[in-house]
């Protein structure tokens, strides 16, 4: 465990290097990872995890921000329920923003978590609708004022 903690610990750090590269790199082996079915990731590494995808997905290279979308799916199965409904909170709070490459990347990665959402969880799934109905309506009407 102490080995997962280091090794997720040392990707972290990477993902936060000015190099676009080792961005890169360090979120396709997190991705590589989290896929997986051996990792286990305690209550310290997951909320990091967490917050650093979801701050690549504000990352000024499109291909980081693309993976870092990508490493939500595979995420969600590793990480406690309160940590998915934060994850969906803030994708949700992405897509009311101003700036419509974020909101893109959080639609999509809002469609990605929805869709890995643990099958046997239906108390996770009822939370999560709950939580995306209110702001997606919100979203949706903000869309529909820039239109006209």
């Amino acid at each position: 465990m102490a080995s997962v903690s280091y090794q997720i610990a040392h990707l972290l750090e990477k993902m936060t290097s000015n190099d676009k590269d080792f961005r890169f790199m360090a979120t396709n082996d997190l991705m590589t990872e989290l896929q997986k079915d051996s990792i286990k990731l305690d209550d310290d590494s997951e909320r990091k995890v967490v917050k650093m995808l979801l701050r690549l997905l504000e990352d000024k290279n499109g291909e980081v921000q693309n993976l870092a979308v990508k490493c939500l799916g595979p995420l969600v199965n590793k990480v406690k329920e309160f940590q998915v409904e934060g994850i969906v909170e803030t994708l949700c709070a992405n897509m009311l923003s101003d700036t419509e490459q974020l909101r893109d990347i959080s639609s999509i990665g809002l469609k990605t978590v929805i869709s890995e959402l643990p099958l046997g969880s239906n108390t996770l799934a009822a939370n999560v609708c709950k939580k995306i109905t209110g702001k997606l309506s919100s979203a949706i009407e903000k869309v529909i004022l820039y239109l006209i």
